[in-house]
């Protein structure tokens, strides 16, 4: 019985402690200054409050970033992105709140009349996970 509860409580040790990369190919940048800016939700904070963030600046002439994540715990999330060209750390809008800087979400999905959905946006990290996201 002792060799069982310790067997049990070591498997739910390294289940806890598993930690993955999610690392998060950006393309579709144009114009090639700013950084990239990477925001990870779950499901209760989506589009309120990030579990995860990162970002990268964007060097002369590249099209292409990756923003490595590390310590992504197993889950569901959805990714926010946008190349912010100004330094000012925020999704630039104009009128009626319409992104004027390139933004992208997770999966490549695009709402109606707002942002997606969680569901519509939703990748899944149980192991390391590669993600690719074109901004608009």
């Amino acid at each position: 019985m002792r060799t069982f509860l310790f067997l049990a409580m070591a498997l739910a040790a390294s289940v806890v402690g598993a930690q993955n990369k999610l690392t998060v190919t950006v393309d579709g940048i144009e114009n090639p200054k700013g950084t990239v800016l990477v925001a990870i939700f779950d499901s209760i904070n989506f589009l309120k409050q990030p579990v995860y963030y990162g970002m990268v600046n964007i060097e002369e002439g590249q099209e292409e970033v990756t923003i490595v994540i590390e310590d992504v715990a197993p889950g569901k999330y959805a990714l926010t992105i946008f190349q912010d060209e100004n330094g000012n750390n925020r999704l630039d809008t104009g009128a009626y709140g319409k992104p004027i800087e390139k933004y992208g979400f997770s999966n490549n999905a695009v709402g109606e009349m707002g942002p997606p959905t969680f569901q519509d946006c939703m990748i899944s990290v149980e192991e390391d996970t590669e993600v690719n996201v074109t901004v608009m």
